[in-house]
């Protein structure tokens, strides 16, 4: 069986449902906490370097919310007439209006030229990437603006991302 750490504040927060997820199943796993002071040194993550960043990163998966409802409808649809239907509003509508909302929000930092927030990577630079994979195999994805092209080619192209994309095992959508 695995070994699981969970690292975080002193406090419950997000990570208790965690906790009891774990006490649910039966698994065993090290409950690492810290002081805030700590924390920020220990985890400074893939978010922004202060309160306002951190907003702005959390933006993004708010922004995808909707458009990841619609993918995950087609994904469990069962009736193929019901799901050629959701394919064809994804392609035709959604795509490309979430591509477009995703360009206005990234061209807000440096003129879309680096990251959604920052001069570094971020979660919501992650989050979008992976979005965008995933549903490439679901979807025909129409062209990225330009601004959102360059930020997909930074982030797979991030040498960490990069190493990791090489050796990653093909698993299904």
């Amino acid at each position: 069986m695995p070994a699981y750490k969970l690292m975080c504040f002193e406090a419950k927060g997000r990570a208790e449902v965690i906790r009891l997820s774990f006490a649910a199943a039966g698994q065993s796993f090290e409950d690492k906490r810290y002081s805030i002071d700590e924390w920020y040194k220990v985890k400074p993550g893939l978010y922004g370097d202060n309160n306002d960043e951190n907003t702005r990163v959390d933006v993004i998966p708010g922004a995808s919310d909707d458009f990841l409802k619609n993918v995950m409808s087609w994904y469990y649809e069962k009736d193929e007439t019901k799901k050629e239907e959701i394919n064809k509003n994804l392609e035709e509508t959604k795509l490309p209006q979430f591509f477009s909302l995703l360009e206005s929000i990234l061209k807000e930092n440096d003129d879309g030229d680096g990251y959604f927030v920052g001069k570094k990577i971020s979660l919501a630079d992650i989050l979008i990437y992976d979005i965008t994979d995933q549903t490439s195999s679901v979807a025909k994805l129409p062209a990225f603006p330009p601004k959102l092209a360059g930020l997909i080619d930074r982030v797979k192209n991030y040498s960490n991302i990069k190493e990791y994309l090489a050796k990653r095992e093909k698993l299904s959508q």
